[in-house]
């Protein structure tokens, strides 16, 4: 989870700038405060509406676009917030019923505004992961996480939040881009996993209009009581472990929600000079510089940090189990960030709610395991486009 999903090239940082202030200011009042353009002027305000959509540059095999748009606010359900997202739609006619959508979650890439997918830009592996489903033809929509690429405060890990943006940008870029059909397949990796799966389940009842085909996942994070407690009291406590960096950026997004966090009672004053950066730096810089702090969990953790750190645990649950929509989760049996074992958990509990899962394990590290699936991906898709019901796991042993 601490790493990036893709190493991005970074936009220069006038680019980025500019970027940012063509974004706007907070949502406030009607759609006419702050859309930039005439689209929406007068429209009502709500949850899934398109605020901008911006063609970009590109040397992608499709027309590219910046999109901003309105998704529920996971800390107040009557406030909404100001998400981005990249829209990349396929050169060429629409299919009959237009283009399905890749609805792609990323995984953690960091807290700070300017680490978000469509500020960093399209990188070379990211382009080659797009080029795979643009070929499938897929249309795609890759939105950002609230408080990142538009201000507000980054939620780490908090399913709902990011499971309502996956949504919201669906129903934003098919408000915008009419050639994009109501079949939606959801895609993630880390992060994105467990925003993938977060918007399968709430999908039915807050985004009824989309027709979720199904669910791919890459390396979800499941953090049950097991999990959290292996976080906070690895089996090695003395030895560095990607729990560091992880609760330092989950200590930093709670503080970031809620400014009146003792967060001083989570970590130790080493711990705490990191803050910070965990704040400041996108994941691929953070990650190295944790490692190089000499930090253990040993050393990072007070007594009282799994009191503190207890919303932040209590907003990474999943808002539910019981998907209506096949589902195929990845694993990488090399994976030090998100362990095997965490994610049989989490398929057990898909299987015992009447999920049907298709659990697939690779030799492979928590980030090879993305390059792993492609293949298995695009068939499962495939499958799903067709109308044809994938093979369950859930009879079976894991």
């Amino acid at each position: 989870m601490p790493y990036c999903s893709f190493r991005h090239k970074p936009l220069t940082a006038l680019t980025s700038l500019v970027m940012l202030l063509t974004a706007g200011a907070a949502l406030s009042g009607c759609a006419s405060d702050d859309d930039g353009d005439n689209w929406s002027v007068s429209a009502p305000v709500s949850a899934g509406q398109a605020i901008r959509l911006d063609s970009v540059p590109s040397h992608e095999p499709a027309s590219v676009y910046r999109l901003t748009y309105r998704s529920t606010d996971a800390r107040d359900p009557h406030q909404l917030v100001r998400v981005s997202a990249q829209v990349l739609v396929p050169h060429g006619p629409a299919p009959a019923g237009g283009w399905p959508v890749l609805a792609w979650a990323h995984g953690e890439s960091g807290l700070h505004l300017t680490c978000a997918p469509s500020v960093m830009g399209i990188g070379t592996v990211q382009a080659r992961f797009y080029d795979g489903w643009l070929r499938q033809g897929f249309a795609i929509v890759a939105t950002d996480y609230p408080g990142m690429g538009e201000p507000g405060a980054p939620l780490l890990l908090n399913a709902r939040s990011e499971g309502m943006s996956v949504l919201d940008s669906v129903r934003a870029a098919r408000e915008r881009l009419p050639d994009l059909s109501d079949n939606v397949v959801l895609n993630g990796h880390a992060q994105g996993g467990q925003a993938a799966l977060a918007a399968a389940a709430m999908a039915s009842t807050y985004a009824p209009h989309l027709h979720i085909l199904g669910t791919i996942a890459a390396a979800p994070p499941y953090l049950d009581e097991k999990a959290a407690q292996e976080l906070l009291h690895p089996a090695n406590p003395h030895s560095f472990s990607p729990a560091v960096p992880e609760l330092l950026t989950l200590g930093q997004s709670l503080v970031e929600a809620d400014p009146s966090t003792d967060i001083n009672e989570a970590f130790t004053p080493r711990g705490q000079r990191l803050l910070h950066d965990a704040g400041s730096m996108c994941a691929s810089d953070f990650f190295p510089i944790a490692k190089r702090s000499g930090l253990t969990p040993a050393t990072l953790l007070e007594p009282e940090a799994g009191r503190v750190l207890a919303p932040a645990f209590g907003w990474a649950k999943y808002p539910g189990f019981s998907l209506p929509s096949p589902v195929l989760i990845e694993s990488g049996a090399q994976d030090l960030h998100t362990s095997t074992s965490q994610q049989k958990r989490l398929v057990a509990r898909l299987c015992a709610a009447g999920t049907p899962v298709t659990h697939r394990i690779h030799d492979a590290s928590h980030n090879g395991t993305l390059a792993a699936m492609i293949t298995e991906a695009h068939s499962f898709a495939g499958q799903l486009l067709a109308g044809t019901k994938p093979r369950s796991d859930c009879n079976s042993a894991n």
